[in-house]
């Protein structure tokens, strides 16, 4: 299992156990179905609003 760091929405940063990235991002949709959640090239997920440029959501959540 892997820990993976969540950040968003807002100011919340939490960590999801997982066996794969993919599978984190699977519970994190599950904890935030009305949000869209991505992950970067480093394996932290973050939480943002729907139609939210991603890039522009994971520079604010940083």
């Amino acid at each position: 299992m892997h820990k993976y760091i969540v950040r968003g929405p807002g100011d919340t940063c939490e960590e999801i156990t997982a066996e794969t990235l993919d599978q984190a991002v699977f519970r994190a949709k599950q904890h935030h179905p009305d949000k869209q959640v991505s992950a970067d090239a480093t394996e932290v997920l973050y939480v943002c609003n729907p139609g939210e440029d991603p890039t522009t959501c994971q520079n604010r959540l940083r």
